[in-house]
């Protein structure tokens, strides 16, 4: 997790990911269940820790994959997917918004982020606090003093 902006010797690289350790404990956890259900010798109990280690597992080898998730880099915004990094340039960058959201009486932040691809078409990836590491209204800050086109939303 890191954020920047110029310092004196010139601008500073900028990126977002979220920590190892949350994604290190589900691969930890998958590892266990599955010898816990071997340990077991029951049908059922492999069969329901299998299954909660298929989601485990997965799940922290992915957000293992895809650090860091948002990286400035030379004038344009490397998105790390699954398929691999995607460099979309500045001029392609339609909006870097804040959202706010109330789910279950909680205030949830988001970065909505609105680009066009190298084929064209346009996208759209939305970006929680898990995902970026760090609160999304701050990345968003950030990228407007980079210079991406921004637009803030309420709180």
């Amino acid at each position: 997790m890191s954020s920047g902006a110029e310092s004196v010797a010139g601008p500073r690289a900028s990126s977002w990911s979220p920590g190892a350790a949350w994604p290190s404990v589900q691969i930890a956890l998958g590892i266990g269940l599955v010898v816990l259900g071997l340990q077991r010798q029951d049908p059922l109990a492999l069969l329901l820790t299998g299954l909660a280690a298929l989601i485990l597992i997965p799940t922290g080898v992915s957000q293992l994959l895809r650090r860091p998730r948002l990286e400035v880099v030379d004038d344009s915004l490397a998105i790390k997917k699954l398929s691999g990094t995607l460099f979309v340039p500045k001029e392609e960058i339609v909006e870097v918004r804040a959202l706010g959201m109330t789910r279950w009486g909680a205030r949830q932040h988001m970065m909505r982020l609105e680009y066009v691809d190298d084929r064209g078409r346009e996208q759209l990836d939305v970006f929680t606090r898990t995902d970026l590491g760090t609160d999304p209204r701050d990345v968003v800050d950030t990228l407007t003093g980079l210079g991406f086109p921004a637009q803030s939303t309420g709180d």
